[in-house]
């Protein structure tokens, strides 16, 4: 697939979900709500009039009990995140989990793993669809109490889309994850 051919609105793409069956969770579509903090040129934003912008939600929040089992989407490579996207801010993210599928038909895709409790799996490590690679939990900027612990879960494309269609004045590799999060949830099916 090409950027072209892209459906900013609905891509899917073959992932598994990112949580066992017999999980407890909720999640909704809160792809580009607002969030605090400035974006970095990775992340969606919304510029305004004067000159600022505000940093736009880039996945799916995923709610559950702190330690289920996070399980990767697809087979790939865990990468650092830090050789992709910089400057990379922990204190946002908190404990991460990156997967560059090597997957037929999703092949250079990533998925984002945030906010994990515990992290099993280290950068360099070749995953499988269905292994589990740590837990939910409620780092980097979920951590305070008035949050519920959930794994922020991004997908991201192997090339930038650009945005303006949407109003957004940037390209973003980032997109929404939600479409193919129901189409893989196991409880939806």
């Amino acid at each position: 697939m090409s950027p072209a051919e892209f459906d900013l609105v609905g891509q899917q793409i073959s992932i598994g979900f990112p949580l066992r069956p017999d999980s407890r969770y909720r999640y909704r579509d809160n792809f580009l709500d607002p969030r605090e903090g400035s974006p970095d040129h990775y992340n969606h934003a919304r510029s305004h009039e004067d000159g600022t912008a505000t940093r736009l939600h880039d996945g799916t929040d995923i709610y559950a009990r702190q330690g289920e089992p996070l399980i990767a989407p697809f087979d790939g490579l865990v990468i650092d995140p830090r050789t992709r996207w910089q400057p990379w801010e922990p204190g946002r993210y908190g404990s991460t989990v990156v997967i560059v599928s090597d997957e037929p038909m999703s092949a250079g895709y990533v998925a984002l793993l945030v906010h994990m409790e515990d992290v099993w799996v280290d950068p360099g490590t070749h995953v499988t669809r269905g292994q589990v690679v740590g837990t939910v939990g409620r780092t980097g900027n979920a951590e305070t109490q008035s949050v519920s612990t959930h794994v922020h879960f991004e997908l991201r494309a192997p090339f930038l889309l650009n945005w303006s269609s949407t109003g957004e004045d940037r390209a973003v590799d980032a997109f929404n994850p939600y479409p193919s999060l129901v189409a893989a949830d196991p409880k939806r099916t």
